[in-house]
């Protein structure tokens, strides 16, 4: 079922490219080519790529993506080509969704020392309730099990990615969190927090061979858009 669904969703997004105009169009509907999907890469080759710039959507709960393209479309996001991209997917908005949830997720390990990222893991596992902040974790866990859940895993992210993204939901330019969860709670973060948060989970990285020990405090996860 898993491969039907694959090619019947990556059939619908190149007929979609065909019809929104041409060369144009199908450059810009291959989302593959930033966002991974899911070619067996041996770990030889893994451990020699730099990371991508961009998330690897492999495996994310197609509901978040779907609802995601659409906050593109309507301006909640701010990104011009995400933005281009969405509008031009149109109705092929679920399919796309459909297809990187069904691939499989990375298989992610956490390569560097505990130690180096020591202030991050207490947001991320614990919180900081004096603030009103709930542990990033009791959302964002690293392998959720509910392909309906609105909240995305962030482990493996790009530091890059993730520091924009929550500087846009602090500032406001981003307004894709479900009853403004995600700007309430990236407002009351430093800029150091926020940059050493992305660091943490920038940590975690494809498994291409030994690594440190990963943090075993993992609280439960609720609903929430990131």
């Amino acid at each position: 079922m898993r491969h039907v669904i694959l090619i019947a969703a990556t059939t619908a997004s190149f007929g979609l490219a065909h019809g929104a105009g041409g060369q144009g169009a199908n450059v810009l509907l291959n989302c593959t080519s930033c966002h991974t999907l899911a070619p067996d890469i041996p770990k030889r080759e893994l451990s020699q790529t730099p990371p991508a710039p961009y998330p690897n959507l492999n495996g994310q709960s197609a509901r978040y993506l779907e609802r995601q393209l659409h906050a593109y479309r309507t301006g909640l996001r701010q990104h011009p080509q995400m933005q281009a991209t969405a509008t031009a997917l149109g109705d092929g908005a679920a399919a796309m969704a459909r297809m990187y949830s069904d691939a499989p997720a990375p298989d992610l390990v956490f390569r560097e020392n505990d130690d180096t990222h020591a202030a991050a893991q207490r947001l991320v596992y614990e919180g900081d309730w004096s603030r009103g902040l709930p542990s990033c974790n009791s959302c964002h866990a690293r392998d959720p099990d509910d392909r309906a859940r609105l909240s995305p895993r962030l482990h493996g992210h790009p530091a890059s990615y993730l520091t924009r993204q929550l500087t846009a939901y602090a500032e406001g330019t981003r307004q894709s969190g479900t009853m403004g969860r995600m700007r309430a709670f990236a407002s009351k973060l430093t800029e150091q927090e926020i940059s050493e948060i992305a660091a943490y989970y920038a940590a975690w990285r494809e498994d291409t061979g030994p690594l440190s020990e990963a943090p075993t405090s993992q609280p439960q996860k609720e609903d929430s858009d990131g």
